[in-house]
């Protein structure tokens, strides 16, 4: 049995969070919770424990807060943060883009194809090749 990973979305516009829960409860890998405000999401997320927030940085002015009260907690510490910015233009556009202190931040306009790719690398890396073994030299 394979579970679902959780993301939490923080977004105050419906028409946002209904386009990206769509989209990503669609490939049958998610299960997305979504709360209206990051003082919300703040509550819910130690029970819900997300696998990645999905935080609209144009909301709120102090993302940095919240990224930082998320990660005051042992349990969500290592949980990955994308910030979203912008407005959704169509339903085949979101905005996506870069890295901001660290966290990654979406930003320029792609296709809903390409955000939920970018989800499924933050989710899911590639392994990391191990180093082959070092041969030790004779010191005599």
């Amino acid at each position: 049995m394979k579970f679902l990973k959780k993301i939490l979305l923080v977004d105050h516009e419906p028409k946002v969070t209904a386009l990206v829960r769509r989209a990503l409860e669609s490939t049958g890998k998610y299960f997305v919770k979504v709360e209206p405000d990051s003082r919300l999401a703040l509550h819910a997320a130690p029970w819900f424990l997300p696998d990645l927030i999905l935080l609209d940085a144009a909301q709120t002015s102090e993302g940095e807060d919240v990224n930082r009260q998320f990660k005051a907690d042992p349990a969500l510490q290592n949980t990955p943060f994308l910030f979203l910015s912008g407005n959704v233009a169509t339903e085949k556009k979101v905005l996506t883009g870069g890295f901001i202190s660290g966290y990654s931040f979406l930003a320029t306009a792609a296709s809903l194809d390409d955000f939920i790719r970018y989800v499924d690398e933050l989710l899911n890396p590639p392994p990391v090749a191990a180093a082959p073994p070092t041969r030790r030299r004779s010191t005599r």
